[in-house]
């Protein structure tokens, strides 16, 4: 980490963003909302997280690909207990299209450090779109790529993601598996694998889901959001990598206005928001 990025580390620490909740403004659209979270459960929407969204939240139904995962060992038969109690069912989905939910089933849909683990954004953000009643919310936290593991890393362009939906590119696919083992920097990385080990686990990525994929900086993953049809609400970037995004599914008629959002947020303060070469 050079000079720049321990003073911005800094300002932020002083400024209580390791530990400081997000404003209301990202909860109080969801207050009594029937929710579906993707990939959960996680700690930062708990009532000791810095998004305490459980709370809020009337019902809470979960979606994992696997019982047993890197992150999770679940079981379907006691429903979705993101805090301990059951809030609502837990669906074992391995089906980025979320066929086996219906249409306009929930208020909200939310994920937390998952769109960069799917090979297909775009695609599974129009399955959260599907299954959101018209007028309903995302609620979605991802990486910045300058504060994690990924920083050495190429920023993925809009046209690289496009392209995935227009291939249908699913989670088979290891485009980006060289390049993560040549850059990743395993000095920000707390698994405990040897080298060898811990390649092999990316080899496997249909098995383990632990690729990233893609990286985003703030303007990208707005942008990202804004072409799938979002309307942009909220956005906070905490140091060290950490992106928060609540936004909201138009009704039919309506038009996401995100131009001058967009604009207001194109610069971070990270100095990864700019393509760079692999």
């Amino acid at each position: 980490m050079g000079v720049r990025e321990k003073l911005i580390e800094l300002r932020w620490r002083a400024a209580g963003h390791y530990a400081r909740p997000l404003p209301d403004a990202f909860i109080e659209p969801l207050r009594g909302a029937d929710a579906l979270e993707i990939g959960g459960p996680s700690a930062v929407f708990g009532a000791d997280g810095l998004l305490p969204v459980y709370p809020a939240l009337a019902d809470v139904d979960g979606v994992q690909w696997a019982a047993e995962t890197t992150w999770h060992n679940l079981d379907p038969a006691g429903g979705y207990c993101p805090e301990g109690d059951r809030r609502g069912e837990l669906r074992l989905v391995d089906d980025i299209d979320l066929s086996e939910i219906d249409d306009a089933r929930y208020d909200v849909t939310m994920s937390s450090h998952v769109i960069e683990h799917l090979a297909n954004p775009l695609r599974a953000l129009a399955a959260w779109r599907r299954v959101s009643r018209p007028g309903g919310h995302l609620l979605l936290v991802a990486p910045h790529m300058s504060g994690t593991f990924d920083h050495r890393r190429a920023l993925t362009p809009l046209s690289h993601m496009i392209e995935d939906l227009e291939q249908e590119i699913d989670e088979h696919d290891l485009t980006h598996l060289e390049e993560t083992l040549r850059l990743h920097d395993r000095s920000r990385d707390a698994e405990a694998a040897d080298d060898q080990a811990w390649a092999e686990l990316r080899r496997r990525n249909a098995s383990t889901r632990l690729l990233h994929h893609h990286t985003f900086t703030t303007p990208s993953l707005l942008a990202l959001l804004d072409h799938a049809g979002l309307e942009l609400m909220a956005v906070e970037t905490r140091y060290p990598h950490d992106i928060y995004v609540l936004a909201r599914w138009p009704s039919p008629g309506e038009r996401a206005a995100n131009s001058s959002f967009l604009r207001a947020r194109r610069r971070s303060p990270f100095r990864s928001d700019r393509p760079r070469p692999v």
